[in-house]
């Protein structure tokens, strides 16, 4: 079944992760991820994007082994409270609602309409990408969704007039975790998706401060 949160949260890891856009990807090793403060990654997980995120970090990590307890007598205590800075997965896809499945394609597509303004897909990372999210176990139906929406990418000026009032504050978001905010090439991009949405400059500032991106 075709899953949109699923395919936020795959591209989401891509581009924290440092992998979005090989060779062009101009962050450290570590990605945006790694870099961010925790209140950073605390305001991420307070919305959808947060909540694809953690479900792509839950996916990709390895299941403990059967006899990894023997003799332990128990399972492991849970972590100190306040460590983890991003929320548990979300519901299976079929409890979210159109809505909501509506607005994580929409995010998708933000992330998408970045990375093409910013140069970070073509054909072989396409195939990269495409890649990756098969190895991450998403279906034949996500990967051709995924496939199409990177062959046509949304406007910026198309993306600008399908966004909600309510949903300016995320789509921002979502771009500026797709490219930072690190040259002036991205720096304009960010400037003319604003303008176009518009978000406010007290809007934006907050974000970025929320997020930790300068």
């Amino acid at each position: 079944m075709f899953n949109p949160e699923k395919l936020l949260g795959q591209l989401l890891g891509d581009s924290m992760s440092g992998q979005l856009g090989g060779s062009q990807r101009k962050r450290g090793k570590g990605g945006l991820l790694g870099g961010m403060s925790g209140a950073g990654k605390a305001k991420l997980g307070m919305g959808l994007l947060g909540i694809a995120m953690a479900a792509y970090q839950h996916y990709q990590q390895p299941a403990a082994a059967p006899n990894t307890l023997a003799g332990a007598g128990g399972p492991p205590p849970p972590p100190p409270g306040g460590t983890s800075m991003l929320p548990p997965p979300p519901p299976p896809a079929a409890a979210a609602s159109p809505e909501r499945l509506a607005e994580a394609m929409h995010l998708l597509r933000a992330m998408i309409t970045a990375a093409h303004a910013d140069g970070l897909i073509d054909g072989g990372e396409r195939e990269a990408i495409l890649g990756r999210a098969r190895q991450a176990g998403l279906g034949d139906e996500d990967l051709r969704a995924l496939d199409a929406e990177i062959r046509a990418p949304f406007t910026l000026e198309q993306l600008a007039v399908r966004t909600s009032p309510a949903q300016r504050g995320e789509v921002y978001a979502a771009a500026l975790l797709t490219i930072g905010a690190d040259t002036p090439d991205e720096i304009a991009f960010l400037d003319r998706l604003a303008a176009a949405l518009p978000l406010e400059l007290s809007a934006r500032r907050e974000i970025h401060a929320q997020l930790g991106i300068a």
